[in-house]
């Protein structure tokens, strides 16, 4: 379960990789990046797509917080996750999945209506009001 949760650090933002973000339209503001339609954010092996997503930025301008709306999709090759929306809180180190929330490794995952990752304390948690949350795990066979 922690190596398919660990799928949760979501929103890319380390600074050892360049970032390319695509977009329909981009609005950069003080405080803010906003990017708008068909948004695609890809930094090595990592593609996050949404409609929109917006990266927030402190006063020495990085990147504070991101929140991704509408189809929101990440992968890394290995593991992918799915919600209507999702927020990262770079400072933190919390990463949260909203509405139809979905984390996949292989044949693993997790459903609920929300998941919240707490990557310092590897920990999540999942919720859901209106259905069960589901998990499904399958455990690896031990080497000889």
């Amino acid at each position: 379960m922690k190596s398919l949760l660990f799928l949760l650090i979501l929103f890319i933002f380390a600074y050892s990789q360049p970032i390319l973000a695509e977009a329909d339209r981009m609005v950069y503001e003080k405080n803010s990046i906003t990017y708008i339609g068909n948004v695609k954010i890809t930094k090595g092996n990592e593609l996050l797509t949404a409609d929109k997503v917006i990266i927030y930025l402190d006063e020495n301008r990085k990147a504070n917080s991101a929140e991704a709306e509408g189809k929101v999709f990440y992968t890394d090759g290995k593991r992918t996750a799915k919600a209507d929306k999702a927020f990262y809180d770079f400072k933190k180190d919390i990463v949260q999945l909203i509405g139809n929330a979905r984390v996949e490794e292989g044949p693993n995952f997790v459903e609920a209506d929300e998941i919240i990752y707490y990557r310092k304390e590897e920990r999540a948690i999942a919720v859901s009001k209106n259905k069960r949350v589901r998990s499904f795990y399958v455990e690896e066979k031990e080497k000889k």
